[in-house]
């Protein structure tokens, strides 16, 4: 269950991975805050005293953390039901919704995970979460921010709501399986792993593999602590951050086939929510994979000017009228066999696949309608 924690700090971090374990400590020089983050990333045991690593958490908290009176603001807005947001709704959308209701959507769906009933949390104290996560944590990044998060989080509630199997879960996995959702992406730079090592850069030096997933981890677990609330189900939360990574692709398909094969349940495959933009309607599925497609530009713009590199064709803004056919492979490739093998193992996800296939058959026409273009250009 989660817990009130009666102070700040990090003290009670009950990660369990040595990685993560490890990834508290370092100073910097740069600046308070960066003091902190960074004496929160290394192995080496910290140089400061204790006690200017005490003011430099006190700076961090003050940054990551939400303004209380905006969290008292934002717990008095009005929180409709769940169908009148249409949270259970595979074909839900952000699109159209102010930031505010965006929290709200999230508000209802914690609130249904039982965050109030079963697990007792103050209702500020989770608008103050909320709004960290929202406004202090996720970056003004193209794609991977606030409102991808939302979604991920959206179509993992929708099928907790819709599967049998899935509704089987006890509460605690549901909860867990909520906040990795909802957190998965934090402090995303729009950049990936492999800009990362292209760069050396500093997650790049703490992390051998998965380097943004067990920032993003991390990250979640110091703004659960410093929010105030302790979680119980730490390592369902860090499988499921670090199967997000699409480099482990293969290796979570195989444990899917595996699951199914033995008829065995495992809920650490969430990847299947994380690529849910390929299941949408074709209106919002199509500004999703542009959205997508910009910041994968903008990280091939950095790698031609910083890196003097040739981008791949993925990230090549001259290769965008590629769009469609790359969006074709990526469904076929690793979309598609996902869906399908979610829906031999979970009943009631259906129209997820469905979607997968129908979007793929619009991608598929833009490719036509591109070549006949070409040949009567």
């Amino acid at each position: 269950e989660l817990e009130r924690v009666k102070h700040h700090g990090l003290a009670l971090h009950p990660a369990r991975s040595p990685e993560a374990i490890n990834s508290w400590r370092r100073p910097s020089p740069c600046s308070a805050v960066s003091a902190f983050t960074t004496l929160a990333c290394t192995r080496k045991p910290p140089r400061w005293p204790m006690k200017r690593q005490r003011v430099a958490l006190e700076v961090l908290s003050y940054h990551a953390v939400a303004k209380l009176d905006d969290a008292i603001r934002l717990s008095k807005c009005l929180v409709p039901s769940a169908r009148y947001l249409k949270l259970n709704d595979f074909a839900f959308t952000d699109i159209g919704l102010s930031d505010d209701e965006t929290l709200i959507c999230a508000i209802k769906i914690f609130e249904d995970a039982g965050a109030f009933s079963a697990f007792k949390i103050d209702y500020t104290q989770l608008c103050r979460w909320l709004l960290s996560v929202k406004t202090q944590n996720y970056r003004s990044v193209t794609y991977h921010n606030w409102r991808h998060a939302l979604n991920v989080t959206q179509t993992m509630h929708a099928m907790l709501k819709s599967s049998t199997e899935l509704r089987a879960l006890n509460r605690l996995d549901k909860m867990a399986l909520l906040i990795a959702c909802l957190c998965h992406d934090l402090d995303h730079r729009g950049t990936d792993n492999k800009f990362q090592k292209l760069t050396l850069s500093p997650l790049a030096q703490l992390y051998s593999s998965s380097m943004l997933e067990r920032h993003h981890f991390n990250q979640c677990i110091m703004l659960l602590s410093i929010s105030g609330l302790r979680v119980r189900c730490i390592e369902t939360i860090e499988k499921c951050i670090l199967a997000t990574d699409l480099e482990r692709h293969f290796q979570v398909r195989k444990q899917i086939r595996q699951i199914i094969d033995t008829g065995s349940f495992d809920i650490s495959c969430p990847e299947h929510a994380d690529i849910l933009a390929i299941t949408k309607p074709w209106n919002v599925q199509y500004k999703t994979a542009h959205l997508v497609a910009n910041e994968f530009y903008e990280q091939g713009d950095r790698e031609r000017s910083e890196l003097n590199m040739q981008p791949e064709d993925l990230k090549d803004r001259d290769k965008r009228m590629r769009l469609p056919a790359m969006q074709v492979g990526f469904i076929d490739f690793v979309c598609q066999p996902v869906y399908t093998m979610l829906c031999e193992l979970c009943t009631g996800l259906e129209s997820l696949r469905d979607g997968c296939q129908t979007n793929r058959k619009q991608w598929d026409s833009l490719i036509d309608r591109s070549s006949a273009e070409g040949v009567r250009g």
